[in-house]
């Protein structure tokens, strides 16, 4: 079993009571200075931690860990095909740590429930879509995807979006519109309905915008991204 511990500013992992130095590149044990080598210069950065006390890292609760619903489609242009095919929620990770969704849901607009083992990687993305199979070449390779129930759609005119976890709790909550100070451009013109940036409240519409790219981003970057000031 393995157990983190902090020692300065590096770290240690622990396998079954071996001591690994693990630094910025995970994938490389003793790797401290995160430069994909294990040299003199790492030696010399653990001998001047030699002796340090040792902190164990707790991993982050299910009701800390940060998930935002980051991008809508709920009325895509028939320039796509058929319209309904390519609806789709996308989540964002906002946090620096790997998250642990399964169990989570999404509720009220759509219902779905995230299947064990799923994890969204540090500012990841993971898209949730209607049709699944028509939205792969919409989508990046290596994208995260699930499928809802392919009877449910979207409200054209907008709705309620809630995001709980497996405990309960309210991860996240959006409720978008076509109009009142919603831009209408995603509806039906092409683009999704995207959040501006991570460091406004995606509750409220000034907080979203228009995507520039024909079927949004599903399951990446926004396109809109960071374009924003969050002051």
């Amino acid at each position: 079993m393995w157990r983190r511990i902090v020692v300065g500013l590096s770290a240690v992992a622990f396998l079954n009571g071996t001591a690994l130095a693990q630094g910025n590149n995970p994938g490389c044990v003793g790797d401290l200075d995160g430069n994909f080598e294990v040299n003199l210069e790492d030696l010399l950065h653990l001998l001047t931690l030699y002796g340090l006390g040792c902190v164990p890292i707790e991993p982050p609760s299910p009701a800390s860990s940060t998930m935002a619903i980051s991008e809508i489609m709920y009325n895509p242009s028939s320039e796509q095909g058929n319209d309904s095919d390519f609806e789709f929620l996308e989540l964002h990770n906002t946090d620096s740590f790997a998250v642990d969704i399964s169990g989570w849901q999404i509720t009220n607009a759509v219902q779905f429930t995230f299947p064990e083992g799923t994890w969204v990687p540090p500012f990841g993305f993971v898209a949730i879509v209607r049709n699944l199979e028509a939205m792969s070449a919409w989508m990046p390779p290596d994208v995260l995807a699930f499928q809802w129930n392919s009877g449910e759609s979207l409200n054209n005119t907008g709705e309620n979006i809630e995001l709980i976890r497996n405990d309960g709790s309210e991860a996240d909550e959006v409720s978008y519109e076509d109009n009142d100070g919603w831009v209408n451009q995603p509806d039906g013109g092409g683009p999704s309905l995207e959040w501006i940036d991570p460091g406004l409240n995606n509750d409220f519409p000034d907080a979203w915008t228009f995507s520039m790219n024909l079927g949004g981003t599903p399951g990446g970057p926004n396109s809109m991204w960071g374009l924003a000031d969050p002051e």
